[in-house]
């Protein structure tokens, strides 16, 4: 019975003391989880106001863009700790996903923001096609560089 006593506060600090390191490794992985979905809520809601505005033209979608982008960059601005797969690729490619997020909407802008006359000249009809075109690339590269992320978080 004496060799029992000095054992017994070691039976109870063991599982007391695995009980907390779980919790802190299972906080950190649900916080992760947390963040890479409140980013892809906010990129989802930007992707749906954008293609709302270059579809039906919108009047309020452009400022309601404008909101997302910036909830998107806040975003993105995510710290994942090393318990997610390719965290630091993950966070590199959610602050490229908002930065082209926001290239394409200044690119819209001014594009919407032309002057545009019943008769264009052939420099306007120019400008006109490269600020189209370059909308289009950052469109599509927006839209890649979220499938990476998806990828890479493992969603497909």
């Amino acid at each position: 019975m004496k060799t029992a006593k000095p054992y017994k506060w070691l039976l109870i600090l063991v599982p007391v003391v695995a009980a907390v390191v779980f919790l802190f490794f299972f906080r950190m992985y649900h916080d992760d989880i947390k963040a890479l979905k409140g980013f892809m809520a906010s990129y989802e809601y930007f992707d749906k106001v954008i293609d709302s505005y270059t579809a039906k033209g919108w009047f309020d979608a452009l400022g309601k863009a404008g909101e997302a982008v910036i909830e998107l960059q806040a975003n993105a601005s995510l710290r994942l700790s090393s318990l997610i797969k390719n965290d630091a690729e993950l966070m590199d490619q959610a602050r490229e996903v908002a930065d082209l997020s926001r290239r394409e909407l200044d690119s819209l802008k001014a594009y919407d923001a032309m002057p545009r006359s019943r008769n264009p000249g052939p420099d306007e009809v120019a400008k006109e096609d490269k600020l189209g075109k370059e909308y289009g690339v950052l469109r599509g590269n927006r839209k890649a560089a979220y499938a990476r992320f998806r990828e890479l978080a493992g969603i497909r």
